[in-house]
């Protein structure tokens, strides 16, 4: 398993940042609910669309967070890896208090580029390797957007599956600030969640799963722990099978 030995040192970064981040003493705890459908195009052996509509929303007291759709144009390069360009539109609540009610929203957009390998172990245990990279456009006015900052993410997850219908995920999600405005906040956030997916149909199935969000704020000494639940309708169409 010589690259998840590799990604080892990205990994215990991570938590050590989480580590020395919770001897801090401004720390926001928030709860929130993540529904979310997702869209699998295969266009034909190579090429598929991959589409995500997410509706992100605060729990206790309810309150709407974020909107997000993500659109990508994945490629098969073989031997267990893909490759993907796309984009994806953001919905902003802002601030980020729950408890505020008069909130306002901003626009953002991300285009990103993907690179991943799914690594066998056996018929039972998989591993998904995921670099992305995406660039974030914030709205400064009216359908006007200025250059933000570079965004790079890694994702390590082990998927294990003890029935044919039925799957179980943990994964770690490193996410690093990259560019000129980023002073305090190199490291931007850490995700670490399980959950379990069942597949009724080969086309059409539903997940469900916990995962924390510790993230870092502009100052440096402010983070956001988020306890978030995810839902999640997965649905694959495809247009050309593959060849016999």
């Amino acid at each position: 398993m010589k690259i998840g030995v590799r990604a080892l040192p990205i990994v215990l970064f991570s938590y050590l940042n989480t580590f020395c981040a919770l001897g801090q003493k401004h720390i926001i705890n928030q709860d929130a609910l993540w529904t979310s459908y997702s869209l699998k195009l295969k266009l034909n052996d190579n090429y598929q669309i991959k589409q995500e509509l997410d509706q992100r929303n605060y729990h206790n007291p309810w309150r709407q967070q974020q909107v997000l759709s993500r659109t990508n144009l994945e490629y098969q390069l073989g031997n267990g890896w893909t490759t993907a360009v796309g984009i994806t539109g953001v919905l902003q609540a802002l601030p980020n208090d729950p408890e505020v009610k008069d909130y306002y929203t901003q626009k953002e957009i991300r285009p990103q580029i993907e690179l991943a390998y799914k690594q066998i172990l056996s018929e039972k245990f998989l591993v998904h390797h995921r670099f992305w990279s995406e660039f974030r456009f914030l709205e400064s006015e009216p359908d006007s957007y200025t250059y933000a900052n570079a965004r790079l993410r890694y994702k390590l997850e082990l998927k294990y599956i003890p029935l044919k219908k039925v799957s179980l995920k943990a994964f770690d999600e490193l996410f690093i600030n990259a560019g000129s405005s980023i002073v305090n906040n190199v490291f931007d956030q850490n995700r670490i969640g399980t959950s379990i997916q069942f597949m009724p149909l080969d086309h059409l199935g539903f997940e469900i799963g916990y995962f924390n969000l510790f993230q870092q704020q502009k100052s440096g000494v402010d983070f956001y722990n988020r306890d978030i639940i995810k839902f999640t309708i997965h649905h694959t169409i495809t247009v050309k099978k593959n060849k016999a």
